[in-house]
């Protein structure tokens, strides 16, 4: 059994070998598909748009990098603190590079239509400012120059006739929803495209900032590295690099304004502060003039000295919390806003130099400038904005925490500083009234004027930090175009050629998994383990006896070599019982027992054919007999054995046809008058030979089995079932069947897959002229 279910499994094996001979055979349905695919490969290449790399690098400068502030001073303006990783993603933002669409006019393209190949005219000597739109954006002008000075346009979807509208250049024109400016280049350039039509498109700017946010990769040149890698992909490499040369400006501009903002808002604080200290210096200093005229004595006596040279450095200290204070409270007002997004002043521009509020600030700082770049722009549900966000609201509860901490500490330091003062002013009140009033105006004039010679050192510093301010963004490789990377010609035609060989290969393959039909021993012996004794030609003529019409044919040469190897399985005795059958009707087994039942005969053997197909006799015909007596009348017991034999116009060649029909064919078979038919024959004959019906049809042939000494199966290439096949192994391999060989019948193809002729002892036949179709007029049943 096991062997048995080996076989079955080999029976859906796809026989590659046949699949090579069809592919020679059908050569010029191969060269077809590949003249095909290649030919499709060509169009590709030739008008398929180009797609040019354009690459640049630019250095992100680290915060070690002097600048020329910074050689003056430590100034925190310019050491600001920045997230290397937010680069790639801020330099891809939306309104980064919808900044870049604008100032290019990227939103205004001319598009030149050809016959196939349509592609965009860029660089034209003519460049168009749209300046308002009240048409839908996509809309196309069909745009001409007619001279230096006129040029016309027309809707690009009304018809060819139509009156084209004249404008002239640097005039603003309102057309079809749209009102632009068209601007002419030197008259030279211009002449150039006179009378050439072309398309005229206004985009959508949001759209074209997407497709090139899409396009553009960004990328750390390696870890750890300052530099970053921009490539872009595109069909016009001109344009590519004016983009990219746009991003690196914009993206340089961007950084600038980033730390000129920091500058610019500790400026207005200071000058704020400044303000309101300038007029209570005045009045101060006024004080101050008027007692020194009032009074002879402008100068201080030793006590006084004394007592006012503990007091200023104490005003001194003062006087810094003061500011500290105010910066506080700018500070609390101002995260108490909530939603600010404006830039925040620095703590240590107005001398707060405390390194956890620095830190806090500066990160809330870089926050506010990431977030600025996609809040208000329709990227709010982003991921980074909804993170961002989350991060800058745990900044501000940070910076609450460490203001509070801070003034609580200032507070106890101006306790300290206020008792000091206190304990001096007693010590001033047993001065004279002149001396004390002095040391009052004097006390009061350092203070305000030390506050606003601290200011104003801190607003030049500001203002040193901004004009000194330079971009931390520098160039590294200008952007380039790069070898076309699209469409890859060599790599077309390699998969043309593929697809162009796989096409009708994979249709053989397909032929030949859908073909359940047996095509060649090898299928039989996939499939079965039944012994295979031979192989018979295409015979073309439509009668059967092509053995006694042809004795030196192929075919005839085929049938000797069965005879040859039915011998092996009878030990070449006579007397021998041979059953002829099949799967199916009209695979050839009336053909092959006519045959070799006259191959038999002409060896000089007296050979009996019986017709057992009482359901369809007409093996009688085939010799020009009748049917009016057969064997169902003598199995009806209404003819005797002499009765039903017939001669034939062969030599030692007898006939019992199928007889009349009768309504109960396989009831006849199965009494004992089909058994004493036989042993009444062998006493005649050397050989029996019975023509059954087909096994899968009936089960006549597995009643008369059994006075068979051999079994001979026909088979018929691209005829027989594949499935029969198999139900016969299964009775072969049950025992149902014994003493049984197969037979090849009509074989047409020969070559790869269908052999190559198996000569004597393993039948014969293969070509000679009978390699034709079934169809050329060969005749079976």
């Amino acid at each position: 059994m096991n062997q048995h279910f080996d076989v079955q499994k080999e029976g859906f094996k796809i026989d590659f070998k046949r699949i090579g001979y069809r592919v020679l055979r059908y050569w010029y349905l191969v060269v077809l598909s590949l003249g095909m695919c290649i030919g499709v490969a060509y169009f590709k290449n030739r008008y398929s748009p180009k797609i040019y790399p354009v690459t640049a690098s630019v250095i992100i400068r680290e915060k070690e990098e002097a600048s020329g502030a910074d050689l003056l001073y430590k100034n925190s303006l310019i050491e600001g603190y920045r997230n290397y990783l937010n680069e790639p993603y801020i330099i891809k933002s939306y309104p980064l590079i919808g900044n870049v669409i604008k100032k290019l006019n990227f939103e205004v393209v001319f598009i030149n239509e050809g016959k196939i190949k349509t592609s965009e005219a860029y660089k034209l000597p003519v460049k168009v400012r749209l300046l308002k739109r009240n048409g839908s954006y996509g809309a196309s002008l069909v745009f001409k120059v007619i001279n230096e000075k006129i040029y016309s346009v027309k809707n690009a979807t009304e018809n060819v006739e139509e009156k084209e509208a004249m404008f002239y250049f640097s005039d603003s024109v309102e057309f079809n929803g749209h009102h632009f400016i068209v601007f002419q280049d030197s008259l030279d350039d211009v002449k150039r495209i006179l009378n050439m039509p072309y398309k005229l498109t206004f985009l959508d700017p949001n759209s074209v900032t997407e497709n090139y946010v899409g396009r553009l990769n960004v990328q750390w040149a390696e870890e750890g590295s300052g530099v970053l890698n921009l490539s872009i992909n595109g069909s016009n490499p001109e344009k590519e690099i004016d983009f990219m040369n746009g991003l690196i400006s914009t993206y340089q501009q961007y950084d600038l304004e980033k730390k000129n903002q920091t500058a610019e808002r500790t400026i207005q604080f200071i000058k704020k502060q400044l303000t309101e200290i300038s007029d209570s210096l005045k009045i101060s200093e006024a004080q101050l003039e008027q007692f020194k005229i009032s009074n002879s004595s402008e100068k201080l006596d030793d006590e006084a000295k004394r007592l006012f040279d503990k007091l200023a450095p104490l005003e001194s200290q003062r006087s810094e919390l003061v500011i500290r204070a105010n910066y506080y409270s700018y500070l609390m007002n101002y995260i108490t806003k909530g939603d600010n997004l404006d830039l925040i002043v620095l703590p240590a521009a107005v001398g707060v130099n405390d390194p956890i509020l620095s830190s806090l600030v500066e990160k809330m700082i870089n926050s506010q400038l990431d977030l600025k770049l996609f809040l208000g722009k329709g990227k709010d549900e982003n991921p980074l904005v909804k993170g961002g966000v989350k991060r800058l609201d745990e900044l501000r509860k940070d910076l609450i925490e460490s203001v509070k901490t801070l003034r609580a500490t200032d507070n106890l330091k101006a306790e300290l500083i206020k008792k000091e003062i206190s304990d001096l002013d007693k010590l001033i009140d047993h001065l004279p009234v002149a001396q004390r009033q002095f040391i009052s105006i004097q006390r009061n004039y350092t203070l305000l004027d030390n506050l606003y010679i601290f200011l104003m050192q801190k607003m030049s510093e500001a203002g040193i930090s901004k004009a000194s301010n330079v971009s931390d963004i520098v160039p590294v490789n200008p952007p380039m175009k790069g070898a076309i990377i699209s469409p890859n010609t060599s790599q077309n035609y390699f998969i043309g050629w593929v697809i162009g060989l796989l096409i009708p290969i994979a249709a053989f393959v397909l032929i030949e998994f859908l073909n359940q039909k047996i095509q060649s021993r090898e299928d039989l012996d996939k499939i079965t383990t039944i012994p295979f004794i031979g192989g018979i030609g295409h015979y073309q003529t439509k009668d059967n006896l092509a053995v006694s019409n042809k004795p030196k044919s192929p075919v005839a040469e085929s049938f000797r070599a069965i005879r040859s190897n039915l011998s092996f399985f009878t030990s070449n005795q006579t007397k021998k019982v041979f059953m002829v059958s099949s799967s199916i009707s009209g695979e050839g087994k009336t053909f092959s027992t006519i045959n070799l039942a006259t191959v038999f005969a002409m060896s000089g053997r007296k050979t009996l054919i019986i017709g057992a197909d009482m359901r369809k006799p007409k093996i009688f015909s085939d010799f020009g007999l009748t049917n009016d007596r057969g064997l169902s009348g003598y199995l009806s017991m209404l003819n005797s054995l002499s009765d039903v034999i017939q001669e034939t116009s062969i030599e030692n060649l007898d006939l019992i046809s199928s007889g009349p029909v009768p309504p109960n064919p396989s009831e006849l078979l199965l009494s004992d008058r089909i058994g004493n038919l036989i042993t009444e024959a062998l006493q005649l004959y050397d050989y029996i030979l019975i023509d059954t019906p087909p096994m899968a049809i009936v089960t006549d042939a597995f009643v008369i089995s059994k006075y068979a000494d051999h079994t001979i199966f026909v088979t018929r290439q691209n005829y027989t079932p594949k499935a029969f096949l198999r139900d016969i192994q299964e009775f072969y391999s049950a025992g149902k069947l014994k003493n049984i060989s197969l037979v090849l019948n009509d074989i047409y193809r020969t070559g790869l897959g269908y052999g190559y002729g198996y000569g004597y002892g393993n039948g014969y036949g293969y070509g000679y002229g009978y390699g034709k179709s079934k169809g050329d007029g060969g005749y079976y049943s």
